[in-house]
């Protein structure tokens, strides 16, 4: 039996005081969750109201604060039901992955979680809004989800520069470029109408990420003969 939680109804509420009803009528927790990460990913932190929220969930407002508490607990759960599921599988991903030295794994790392947050514009787009921000919800991201990966990445970019695969490059350098690769993969702006064809499927995704990809690390690698010269990869 589903061990999910379900929110009552206001209808319900009524019918049976007390301690909700978990029935067919109510919304699970999770969709709620859900909904609300929309509404703040949409409107953003300062344009969603419970009392609005509540509404569209179909429960009374006093109910919502009850079982999330204030907006920003509701914000935090919310952000947390999205993130930590997505920083769990960006790092799986490049702890899985396995290549011939460090340099090749942060290529095929790159291109891998590029194209899986390029299919959720909606989240990174969420993360970029707030994080432009210098508050307790900028933090939290930064602090739990942000701030852990991109660590890691400097790790393995400081030990492929020590052993000469790749030019010595700095951690603010590393990550501005990744960040911005990432922010026009779902913000692109006045760049909208052109880059458009290029992100509509799975597959024009793919071929556009991996230009991107090799353009960054054509100025990046280093070759083993005299330390200049690119070296591309040939995709699999």
């Amino acid at each position: 039996m589903s061990n999910t939680r379900r929110l009552a109804t206001p209808d319900a509420a009524v019918r049976r005081p007390g301690r909700p009803r978990r029935d067919g009528s109510a919304m699970p927790r999770e969709t709620i969750l859900e909904r609300a990460f929309t509404a703040f990913a949409s409107q953003g932190y300062d344009g969603v109201t419970l009392r609005q929220l509540a509404a569209d969930c179909g429960i009374s407002d006093s109910l919502l604060s009850h079982h999330f508490g204030n907006k920003q607990q509701l914000w935090q759960e919310a952000a947390d039901a999205v993130f930590a599921p997505l920083y769990r599988q960006l790092v799986d991903t490049l702890e899985g992955i396995e290549a011939d030295n460090v340099a090749l794994k942060l290529r095929r790392n790159l291109k891998a979680s590029l194209i899986l947050l390029a299919t959720q514009p909606q989240v990174i787009s969420f993360m970029f809004r707030e994080g432009e921000t210098e508050n307790a919800r900028a933090d939290h991201l930064r602090r739990h989800y942000v701030d852990p990966y991109t660590d890691r990445i400097h790790q393995l970019v400081d030990a492929a520069a020590a052993q000469g695969l790749i030019r010595q490059l700095s951690h603010e350098a590393c990550t501005g470029m990744v960040f911005g690769i990432m922010r026009m993969l779902v913000m692109p702006g006045v760049y909208r109408h052109v880059l458009a064809p290029r992100l509509a499927t799975p597959e024009s995704i793919s071929a556009y990420v991996d230009e991107v990809v090799s353009i960054f690390y054509d100025g990046l690698m280093l070759s083993p003969d005299n330390g200049t010269a690119p070296s591309r990869e040939t995709p699999p």
